[in-house]
């Protein structure tokens, strides 16, 4: 699996790539309608010396000015975010991970970071993969639940790709995440029925949770 660094390295490229191709748009359409750079600076209030730089991509324009930009000559500049990998994890989350292990015991194989496909495109990985006899179940950590059916939704699509049958959402045992649990409750539970103590019971006997459950650790 690519390395965070590397990851973060390839996003960047890309980045940088996909942004290029913008301005080559730009310019393009700023020509094909017939208008200076001069014209173009004035409407959007950036002088053209400013402009010529953005078109040679000597130096960049930020969001807004990019959508002034695309405005003035006729084209419209939408920004959004998709998901092409798993986050780095931060201290709070190596500390929950490190909480669930020490709970649950040693009756399991742990591995870290695991990719959840072999697809060297997908820098999808489960924060863990614990296994042993019983079968594998994938391990999500979540230090603060804030929009629970994006995250439910995003950790579902990982189990799907690595075909798996069986996760555990390990959330940090906080106010927060009790309140946001309950108030998500209704739509959490048809995909993770098992409640924190039916998990934790059955993780530490060693035995694979009957379906999807949730821990507060």
């Amino acid at each position: 699996m690519p390395s965070r660094v590397s990851a973060v390295t390839e996003a960047e490229h890309r980045a940088r790539q996909q942004f290029d191709a913008l301005i080559i748009d730009l310019r393009a359409a700023r020509l094909a309608a017939g208008l200076s750079q001069a014209r173009v600076a004035r409407a959007i209030g950036r002088s053209r010396p400013r402009l010529s730089a953005w078109e040679q991509r000597r130096a960049r324009p930020g969001i807004l000015d990019l959508a002034r930009w695309a405005a003035v000559v006729g084209l419209e500049v939408s920004v959004r975010a998709y998901p092409g990998g798993s986050p780095v994890r931060d201290v709070a989350q190596l500390r929950v991970l490190a909480r669930l292990r020490s709970i649950i015991g040693p009756a399991w194989r742990w591995r870290a970071e695991v990719p959840v496909s072999a697809d060297p495109r997908d820098r999808r990985a489960f924060d863990a993969l614990i296994s042993n006899a019983s079968g594998a179940v994938a391990i999500e950590i979540i230090t603060r639940l804030t929009d629970a059916q994006a995250q439910v939704r995003a950790a579902l699509l990982k189990l799907e790709a690595a075909r798996l049958d069986r996760m555990i959402l390990v959330l940090s045992d906080t106010r927060h995440n009790r309140a946001a649990l309950a108030a998500a409750a209704p739509g959490l539970r048809p995909s993770f029925p098992l409640e924190s103590r039916d998990v934790l019971r059955e993780l530490r006997k060693g035995r694979r949770p009957l379906a999807n459950g949730v821990l507060l650790v």
